[in-house]
């Protein structure tokens, strides 16, 4: 199968392994990482569409997004939005998300991610990825925003290990409620792209969310976390979340804009 993946980045490229190893045809589409190549020239062909581009520029890049290339099967693996409105007109739209992390996928560690299609998972499932099936895309994409601003509070309450795992436990449920209250299934969160998810991304010293929270319990500001991180996919799905009866949003919220 030809499969173009819009984003080289490091991600983009550890999904280009799996879908190497199980025999596929890749291309990519980067304008910053290879801009010789138009989108044209690298969906000419596919057979299917798999997203990889950070979930920020999404609306931006999707603008002028030719709708011949929404009627082709598409994977979003991008993390941080909290809805799919960008995705109403693709016809054949599905969600690959989990525990992954892109440095352990090229050294050929295994992983589970959870899928929203039989086709996602057909894909990328091999013995390296397993793949759990969830028909709940709004909950997968959900998961994957939530658990970066839980990872900001992780990051800010990990100076106590009490506090730590207490947040932890609070969030698991907060990410329920949300779920519930947002038209997806709170049952979702109990798979790889939610609990797995929000446990490694909260716990991993390495994550950038974790990081900022550290930052922020240091005395630094946002601007000046931004600085030094560059991206923080938690702080760009803050703007967008619903606050109201959800004491740790609020306080990661207070915390980052004091």
């Amino acid at each position: 199968m030809k499969i173009t993946i819009l984003g080289a980045g490091a991600f983009g490229k550890a999904l280009d392994k799996i879908l190497t190893d199980n025999h596929h045809e890749t291309k990519f589409y980067d304008p910053l990482v290879l801009p010789e190549v138009s989108l044209e020239a690298a969906t000419w062909g596919a057979d299917a569409i798999v997203i990889a581009i950070p979930s920020n520029i999404l609306p931006s890049f999707l603008q002028d997004y030719p709708d011949k290339l929404k009627q082709v099967p598409t994977v979003l693996t991008s993390k941080g939005l909290l809805n799919l409105d960008l995705f109403q007109d693709f016809t054949q739209f599905s969600v690959l998300s989990g525990p992954a992390f892109a440095e352990e996928i090229m050294q050929g560690k295994p992983a589970t991610m959870t899928a929203s299609n039989a086709f996602s998972m057909n894909i990328f499932q091999n013995q390296q990825l397993n793949i759990e099936l969830c028909e709940d895309a709004l909950g997968i994409v959900m998961c994957g925003a939530l658990k970066n601003i839980y990872a900001i509070g992780a990051g800010y309450h990990s100076d106590s290990e009490d506090s730590f795992a207490v947040f932890i436990q609070n969030a698991h449920i907060e990410t329920k409620n949300y779920l519930e209250r947002h038209g997806a299934n709170p049952a979702t969160t109990e798979l790889s792209c939610g609990l797995g998810d929000l446990i490694l991304t909260c716990t991993s010293r390495t994550s950038r969310n974790f990081t900022c929270g550290v930052r922020l319990r240091e005395g630094k500001s946002k601007d000046e976390i931004l600085n030094e991180l560059k991206t923080v996919e938690g702080l760009s799905a803050l703007e967008h979340v619903d606050f109201d009866g959800y004491p740790l949003l609020t306080e990661i919220n207070r915390l980052v804009n004091y």
